[in-house]
């Protein structure tokens, strides 16, 4: 698989956890450069990352990228859903976080201060809604059950918000840190940890 994308982006890492569970082989073009940007604008009208080219197929965004993988790998080591449409909710759900924190980041580092603007405070209260919300729906993390798809978005999400100081995830140290601790050194989710490249 060709994987167009960031060592940093949490939907790209989301990726490339799903791809190392299943041992798909990939090669990560660097969008973080010139180079890489030229690449991505050539196979994608949207210039967004992760980008996959595998099984003759350009695909755009994680979620269909990873559809694609279980569907035609399964989902080996990775637990299934058990309720597609309530995991595709609590999906939905992680990447409007992700979105929001990353509207702040990117005003942050454009030079302007997003809280002095009344966008920047809801984008906040978005993301802790969204997680006490998640917190409700995830079942404590228990390892006989296996790690699923809305497990390991979720700590690609709080791992990239810490990573770039976006929110403050210890306000939700009481409900995702069992889980964090438990697949942190899970080796597709340590060897994917947001670094600049």
């Amino acid at each position: 698989m060709k994987l167009y994308g960031t060592t940093t982006s949490p939907f790209v890492r989301r990726v490339r956890i799903v791809a190392a569970e299943l041992d798909v082989a990939y090669d990560l073009i660097n969008t973080a450069h010139d180079d890489g940007q030229a690449q991505l604008r050539a196979v994608s009208p949207i210039w967004k990352v992760p980008v996959a080219e595998l099984d003759g197929r350009t695909l755009f965004d994680s979620r269909v990228i990873v559809d694609w993988l279980t569907t035609t790998r399964g989902y080996g080591p990775l637990r299934a859903p058990r309720d597609r449409w309530q995991e595709a909710n609590v999906l939905n759900a992680i990447d409007a976080a992700i979105e929001s924190a990353i509207q702040v980041f990117y005003l942050r580092r454009e030079g302007f201060d997003p809280m002095t603007i009344p966008f920047g405070p809801r984008q906040l209260e978005r993301v802790a809604a969204i997680f006490e919300w998640v917190a409700g729906e995830l079942p404590a993390y228990d390892p006989a059950r296996g790690l699923g798809l809305a497990e390991l978005s979720l700590v690609c999400a709080l791992d990239w918000m810490d990573f770039r100081q976006a929110y403050p995830t210890e306000k939700h140290a009481e409900d995702f840190a069992a889980l964090r601790a438990a697949i942190g050194a899970r080796p597709s989710v340590a060897t994917t940890r947001p670094m600049v490249s």
